[in-house]
């Protein structure tokens, strides 16, 4: 059956990105890790999938590699075929021109796709030497056009693809034939990062086999039917990010040591790629305009805009070394005649929610257009136009609610001469909400045991419609247990529901077997319903707690023992900014305000710059990843902050900067820790709006989701 052999419709699945801080697997031993193999089914989101099950390839979605010569031989389109659900790559000896070559061939994707999960099965070729199949991603530059990829030159023109993209090659696998290593890991075609591979032994590569990766912000983790048999730690190891093109290859690559195995062919049983929510990562390659090409034997100067899709006048569009809002380099539209130029990212396999596109800019004014927008994710385009600014200068689209798995970002420049335009640091990222606090337990259909001897029953009060759930006792000692299903570990505040009437009992909670508050009384001279406030309780671990509440007596007038609730509520405490151990950098104050209008109490840093800093302690009691939601005081004084968490930045600068006071909550990213204990969040300033009186900082709290 073929699946989804299209570009289509991604629904939102909540799977925050994985940091696993490990290390490789031995290569002759892969070691089973189901629970952290990628569960389509559990968390992923097929976003395109090709079961080859057709009588051709899929010419809207793929291209070939038809040319040559190259390495040691042809590419050719007609050694690509689909037949018995099946994409086979075949390996022959022919004549061409009068002589005789290897040839074979191979696919690539038109579109580029960035984080997510990536798996084929295949058979590979293995009769004999020179053949070099492979299963990895790549984008693509113009210079493949003319000895690679013929259609590569039609998907530059018509601003579908950037004219330099070889950024960061992942290779799920590199084979050569007749060899049973594979060679794993990424190679970076950008100067300055290095790039780790490994090898691993596959006993029987020329049967089938399911290979896979796992490509997120912080790890990339290589799968051999279904063993974790690689991890390269991007917190440790950085490689440089940018979507890229996903290739089906099969290359004469070495010496062919016997032609009588030849015809042959490698086979590859389906495509698929998957898609998750990456909350608070950054989904535009070279952000920060920092890349410069490699290949620049090739005629790639620095001016180029490596993952950038330029239309219109492109010569108007370049990098620039001149001035940058950080680091060296920036995009700068400009010309010595009057212009017209876009400069672009086509994002595609993002996850459905709500992003944030934000940019920094400098700019002369007076263009007749001068813009940052974003559109084809579901919804009319959004824009801002950019205003003269001197100074580097924030621009922020807020509400981008993606509905289709796509994007298009653009800067657009429509000027004269003496006009121009500077862009660096983009950012379009999903701006999650934190999640709810508040977890209420309907006592009636949660698992209840009792004392010996008593009975529980559910019942429903006829004039509220309410039910509940009610212990009938004979006295002092006897209990009624609910077993709750706590989803975070963390400091909770209880509250029960009680049902109150005239037979009813007083009770001590009990949490685990230790008490929590003081006794309470549901006697009422009324029935109805009341909330009491036990107490506080941690929980170290998620999962299943008891909670028993057990018969301490009852009032005068009450005619039993009996207890009834109607729910648990569980209220998950955030970590108050203001109560938490903080420090400021030399020169500077820390002070607690409270914000009368809206009841809140945050924690401020009266800072003078970019560089100063407020550190808070928190208290982390359970190893594993965590979403990082912050909530901010927003005002007219505030400034930029980046977070950085044990030393390690999370996410991408927050601008606190608003005209009216108020608070704002977002996600920042996710952070692994390896330990329980106190963990260092530092809030760096990394500037201020334009139109911000100062540099100071604010917070309410924060808020960690357990993702593992």
């Amino acid at each position: 059956m073929k699946l989804l052999p299209k570009w289509f419709k991604s629904n939102r699945k909540m799977l925050p990105a994985l940091l696993l801080a490990t290390t490789a697997v031995p290569a002759m031993s892969p070691t089973p890790a189901s629970a952290d193999v990628p569960n389509p089914n559990g968390g992923n989101t097929l976003y395109y999938a090709d079961e080859f099950n057709e009588n051709a390839i899929n010419g809207n979605d793929w291209m070939y590699r038809d040319a040559g010569p190259y390495s040691k031989g042809y590419n050719k389109k007609e050694n690509v075929r689909e037949s018995d659900g099946v994409l086979h790559i075949d390996m022959k000896k022919e004549q061409i021109n009068g002589q005789w070559y290897y040839t074979c061939g191979g696919i690539v994707t038109k579109k580029m796709f960035g984080y997510g999960y990536y798996e084929t099965k295949a058979k590979l070729f293995n009769a004999t030497t020179g053949l070099h199949p492979a299963f990895w991603s790549m984008g693509l530059s113009n210079h493949l056009a003319s000895n690679n990829i013929t259609a590569l030159s039609a998907e530059i023109a018509a601003g579908n693809l950037p004219y330099y993209n070889q950024v960061t090659e992942i290779d799920g696998f590199e084979a050569n034939s007749a060899d049973p290593t594979l060679n794993i890991g990424t190679v970076t075609h950008i100067p300055g990062y290095a790039g780790p591979r490994k090898g691993f032994n596959v006993q029987t590569p020329d049967s089938w086999h399911v290979y896979g990766y796992d490509w997120s912000p912080t790890a990339i983790k290589f799968y051999v039917d279904g063993a974790l048999v690689h991890l390269i730690d991007l917190t440790t190891t950085p490689q440089p990010f940018s979507p890229a093109n996903f290739w089906l290859t099969a290359l004469v690559g070495d010496t062919v040591a016997d032609d009588s195995k030849l015809p042959g062919d490698t086979q590859f049983d389906y495509f698929r790629y998957y898609t998750k929510n990456y909350s608070g990562a950054n989904m535009i390659g070279n952000a920060a305009m920092e890349y410069t090409p490699k290949e620049t034997t090739r005629g790639y100067t620095d001016q180029d805009t490596p993952s950038w899709i330029e239309t219109g006048g492109k010569t108007a569009s370049f990098m620039t070394a001149q001035d940058a809002h950080s680091g060296v380099r920036a995009l700068k539209h400009a010309s010595s005649s009057s212009y017209q130029v876009t400069t672009k990212q086509n994002l595609n396999g993002i996850a459905n929610g709500t992003y944030q596109l934000s940019a920094w800019v400098k700019s002369s004014g007076g263009q007749t257009q001068a813009r940052m927008s974003v559109s084809n994710y579901g919804g009319t385009e959004q824009y801002v136009d950019i205003p003269a600014a001197s100074t580097w200068t924030q621009v922020t689209i807020d509400n981008v609610q993606v509905t289709n798995g796509l994007a298009t970002v653009a800067f657009t420049s429509n000027a004269d001469s003496t006009q121009w335009l500077l862009v660096d640091d983009v950012s379009f990222s999903d701006v999650l909400t934190p999640p709810e606090k508040e977890f209420v337990h309907e006592a009636e259909i949660l698992p209840t045991t009792v004392s010996t001897g008593d009975t529980q029953a559910n019942y429903k009060d006829s004039t509220t419609g309410t039910s509940f759930n009610g212990l009938t006792s004979n006295g002092i000692g006897d209990f009624v247990e609910y077993t709750v299903n706590v989803p975070q570990p963390g400091t909770y505040t209880v509250y029960a529901r009680n049902r109150v009437a005239p037979s009813k009992g007083a009770y001590q909670l009990s949490v685990n077997g230790t008490n929590l508050g003081s006794t309470v009384d549901q006697y009422a001279t009324t029935a109805g319903f009341t909330e009491s406030k036990i107490g506080t309780v941690t929980f170290g671990t998620t999962g299943s707690q008891a909670f028993r509440f057990t018969v301490t007596g009852n009032n005068a007038a009450s005619s039993g023992y009996d207890l009834a609730y109607d729910s648990i509520k569980l209220v998950k405490n955030d970590y108050e900014v203001e109560s938490l151990p903080v420090s400021v950098s030399t020169g500077d104050s820390q002070s607690n305000y409270t914000d009368t209008a809206a009841g809140v109490t945050f924690n401020n840093l009266t800072s003078n710059a970019s560089g100063d800093y407020v550190d808070y302690t928190l208290n982390v009691l359970q190893p594993g990843t965590y979403t990082v939601f912050v909530h901010s005081r927003v005002a007219a004084n505030k400034g930029i902050y980046q977070l950085s968490v044990n030393g390690t930045n999370v996410g991408s600068p927050i601008d606190q900067y608003a005209v009216a006071s108020g608070h704002a909550g977002r996600s920042l990213g996710t952070v692994t820790f390896s330990a329980a204990g106190n963990q260092t969040f530092r809030f760096t300033v990394a500037g201020k709006n334009a139109a911000s009186s100062r540099y100071d900082l604010g917070f309410d709290y924060i808020s960690l989701v357990k993702n593992n």
